[in-house]
């Protein structure tokens, strides 16, 4: 009898012990997505939107704008009249290399004719005075292609990162047809990106409001690897979210982080849509939310990888990104067999 009443004890234990690490709790009172999803302010946002385009004052006051400045600028975009593409490298401060490496590939302004390409890195600060602040300092003054932001650069401020990247666009270079942004451990063909482009915005869209034909930089285009998921509501997991964060049961739809393409007026909308939608430490899950408010139509694009495609240099001929490539070299030996080489060898 007592080992029985011990094991019904063990039992118990075991269960609830289970309950708690898997969140069942926050699963079974999660809400539901499809029938009442709001998110702060759960108001209708459009026309809040386009009283910023327009360059009046919101009558609604914003509610994120990031307290955070820029520590370093780029003139980049001061004496160009046009940009096709601009590329936002999101790096963290130590990965010299990686950026090295991306200077010497995809992101050379010079390699693709014909286009008029810009690229910038952006990154967060760690200690004023670190031999890596002291070193960034130095590839700032070379190459004037690195924003530094006065953020903590970790993993869970990626968010406000990326909203940086976005307000230093809309208020210093708003000028590009279109914006590509990627993390620098990724794989990126500029011509794969501009043919795909090409390719989703040469269809005939029409404005409704004015019933004249819109062109691709116009257009509300937002590409890139889409998902449909659900929170992890694991308490042991690195993206736990609670319902206190995110009270419903799905997502909205949303693109990854590590490379997607918007066009100009996206661009620009979403930046105008985030300051009246409350801040999420998730940019791809932030970024989704605020598309949904902006009535932002996403576009996946199965030519964006959010792993590392495994395959031979052929195999890569058709890829516009792809994650995985933390190692500058084997970035370089991939770029440079595909735009210059291009034998029948394997991606390392």
């Amino acid at each position: 009898m007592r080992k029985r009443k011990y094991l019904y004890i063990v039992v118990v234990g075991v269960f609830v012990f289970l309950y708690y690490v898997f969140g069942v709790d926050d699963y079974i009172h999660a809400r539901s997505y499809d029938k009442e999803f709001d998110y702060p302010l759960n108001i209708d946002i459009r026309p809040l939107v386009d009283e910023v385009l327009a360059g009046k004052k919101p009558s609604v006051a914003p509610i994120n704008f990031y307290p955070y400045r820029f520590l370093s600028n780029s003139g980049k975009c001061t004496l160009i009249e046009k940009i096709d593409l601009f590329i936002i490298v999101k790096s963290a401060m130590n990965n010299f290399e990686r950026r090295e490496a991306i200077r010497q590939t995809y992101g050379m302004e010079t390699f693709n004719q014909g286009i008029v390409m810009s690229t910038m890195f952006f990154v967060g600060v760690d200690e004023p005075k670190s031999a890596t602040q002291r070193r960034l300092e130095h590839e700032m003054a070379d190459y004037k292609d690195i924003i530094q932001v006065d953020f903590q650069d970790t993993y869970h401020n990626n968010t406000i990162k990326t909203m940086m990247a976005f307000r230093w666009l809309y208020e210093h270079c708003p000028i590009a047809d279109y914006y590509f942004f990627t993390d620098d451990d990724m794989y990126v063909s500029i011509e794969n990106l501009l043919e795909y482009v090409k390719e989703q915005t040469d269809t005939k869209q029409i404005d409704p409001s004015s019933g004249t034909q819109i062109n691709g930089r116009d257009s509300l285009f937002y590409a890139g690897y889409m998902f449909h998921s659900s929170p992890q509501r694991f308490k042991s997991s690195k993206w736990r979210i609670s319902l206190e964060e995110y009270p419903f049961d799905r997502w909205p739809p949303y693109i990854t982080a590590g490379a997607y393409v918007l066009s100009n007026r996206a661009m620009k909308v979403m930046y105008a849509a985030s300051l009246f939608v409350k801040n999420f430490r998730f940019d791809d899950i932030y970024l989704g939310i605020v598309a949904k408010k902006a009535n932002i139509p996403l576009t996946h694009c199965p030519r964006i990888y959010f792993y590392k495609k495994s395959s031979s240099i052929d195999g890569y001929k058709d890829v516009i990104a792809s994650h995985g490539f933390n190692d500058p070299e084997v970035l370089m030996m991939t770029w440079k067999h595909l735009h210059i080489q291009n034998p029948n060898s394997k991606v390392g």
